[in-house]
């Protein structure tokens, strides 16, 4: 299990994940991170969090997201909050690296996820098991 501190990184994008507080930390409220993101491009695929919010903070560099049909990004200071159940995808459209504080409520168990996906666990495994966690968004109109 992740605790506060220690960090993770997934060899197949070059993401990094500073776990801040953890949902030992907080009796499953929030999970805190801190998020390095590599310049340029798409780390995710569209997904949802059937039952949790998940909020993003800019603290360097520059970050995109996609919420819904709504688009935005900026640079640090810039907040985007996608509701449970809300289509959305994130990444860093710069020649830099971004660095992003990311909060899940409540935390469930991404934290697990985040450590078995870093540890090259295969995706299609993981969306099976943590399906109250993430899904993949549903595709749109063809």
């Amino acid at each position: 299990m992740a605790h506060a501190g220690q960090e993770v990184e997934n060899p197949a994008t070059g993401e990094r994940i500073l776990f801040v507080r953890t949902a030992a930390d907080t009796r499953g409220e929030v999970l805190e991170m801190e998020a390095r993101w590599p310049a340029g491009g798409r780390r995710t695929a569209a997904h949802v969090h059937p039952e949790a919010e998940e909020r993003w903070e800019v603290l360097a560099g520059t970050a995109r997201f996609r919420i819904g049909d709504a688009e935005s990004g900026g640079g640090p200071g810039h907040v985007a909050v996608a509701p449970p159940g809300t289509p959305h995808e994130a990444w860093n459209p710069g020649t830099g690296e971004a660095r992003v504080r990311i909060e899940f409520r409540p935390a469930l168990r991404w934290e697990e996820f985040v450590e078995r996906l870093f540890a090259g666990e295969p995706p299609a495994e993981l969306l099976r098991e943590f399906s109250r966690e993430v899904q993949p968004a549903a595709a749109g109109p063809a």
